[in-house]
């Protein structure tokens, strides 16, 4: 159980920089998260296209300072 909750990243084949697209609070719901994304492709922040060919992962938020810097920009 991890008390700061789970970053949703992808990373695209070819390279090896991981891009941060969601963080939620339990591993079900990046689970959850992570199956919507691989059966109907999200678009991309910037470019508004549609992600193909990535790989989704869970990482795990590990500290408080970590924590606290990602949800600082939070939009709700």
């Amino acid at each position: 159980m991890n008390k700061y909750g789970y970053k949703v990243c992808y990373k695209q084949h070819g390279k090896r920089k991981l891009k941060i697209y969601l963080v939620t609070n339990t591993y079900h719901s990046a689970e959850w998260c992570v199956r919507w994304y691989e059966s109907r492709s999200p678009l991309d922040r910037k470019t508004q296209k549609p992600l193909e060919r990535v790989t989704w992962l869970i990482v795990p938020i590990k500290t408080f300072i970590a924590y606290k810097r990602l949800w600082r920009g939070c939009p709700f």
